[in-house]
């Protein structure tokens, strides 16, 4: 079968959401156990996800028109990954997920030092896949949940109207705390910058980010909250730390405490029951301190990079640092 890959567009985003779900269904009623289909995405959270990196998004279509594969990208700075990824069953073992990937992986090559994705650790055809394409599997990726009525009482005196958000900044205090985040990102990795992530949240209303700050008005910590499902009839009542980072050499514990309870107010104000995020084992000293605050592993993920890389993506940091390289 012949295709063409191209650039997503906003005409395709319907199609995507369609696809996404119905190679995504078999997966989520086998290995989690969710006895109805997969909802579709929504074209607004779609069309947040592809905003970051329009030229890194891609469709495959068939010569009649149809759609038989798609893949997100994304960059921090530095740092790009892809996915969701997907190709329909009966498209599959024609080429179609190879020169999707291929594609990708050339768009994050011209902008990114480190490229990596994750996977189903369940999904050992994915992983040879990717494995073949010259990526190396580094660490799991812990997938964290707190529910939050259960932490109420560590969190009964957070509230929202108190948390220190970059949205409630100027225009001047909103450059100054993108500045310091890039700062305190690239230090956990050289290159990572969340800045364009802050903005996109924001512009497409999917959330917010929050700010901790220490001794002279340094920001120490900063967490961005998700708080908008991006699928339909959705009904987990779930929020998403899209990524949080400590200053290394801060009070880590007392920032995270800080974070967390901006985080709980945030998500108990709009009526959410949990809040999940993503926990690299790179960053395992730091997962105690999650656990210790109420968070439970629900499962997992493996995350891999695209080689040559640094030695550095390799070894152990004693930074606290959630992100998922998944969208």
């Amino acid at each position: 079968m012949k295709f063409t890959l191209r650039t997503m567009t906003e005409q395709d985003l319907r199609a995507v959401a369609e696809v996404e779900a119905g190679v995504f269904t078999d997966w989520y009623r086998i290995y989690r156990r969710e006895p109805e289909p997969l909802s579709e995405r929504t074209v607004e959270a779609l069309r947040y996800a592809i905003s970051l990196d329009p030229e890194g998004n891609l469709v495959a279509v068939a010569d009649d028109g149809a759609m038989v594969g798609f893949i997100l990208a994304r960059t921090w700075g530095r740092v790009g990954w892809f996915g969701t990824f997907g190709v329909p069953t009966q498209f599959q073992g024609l080429g179609i997920g190879t020169a999707l990937v291929n594609r990708a992986v050339g768009y994050l090559e011209s902008k990114a030092d480190v490229i990596g994705l994750e996977t189903m650790p369940e999904s050992g055809a994915n992983i040879g896949l990717y494995t073949k394409l010259g990526f190396a599997v580094t660490y799991p990726t812990h997938i964290l949940e707190l529910p939050l009525i259960r932490e109420a009482e560590r969190f009964k005196n957070a509230r929202v109207e108190d948390a220190d958000t970059w949205e409630g900044l100027g225009s001047s205090g909103r450059r100054r705390a993108l500045r310091e985040m890039r700062e305190i990102s690239g230090s956990i990795l050289s290159g990572l910058d969340y800045s364009g992530e802050v903005e996109a949240i924001h512009s497409h209303g999917f959330g917010r980010t929050l700010l901790s700050r220490g001794a002279g008005d340094r920001l120490d910590g900063f967490a961005i909250l998700r708080s908008t499902s991006i699928r339909r009839e959705n009904a987990t009542g779930r929020g998403y730390i899209h990524a949080l980072a400590v200053r290394p050499g801060a009070d880590g514990p007392s920032v995270l405490d800080d974070l967390l309870r901006q985080v709980w107010a945030a998500c108990v104000s709009l009526g959410l029951a949990r809040v999940a995020a993503g926990l690299s084992g790179r960053y395992q000293s730091a997962l105690p301190l999650f656990l210790a605050r109420g968070f439970k592993v629900m499962r997992a993920g493996i995350r891999m990079v695209r080689l040559p890389v640094s030695e550095k993506v390799f070894q152990m940091s004693d930074a606290i640092h959630l992100s998922r390289w998944a969208g």
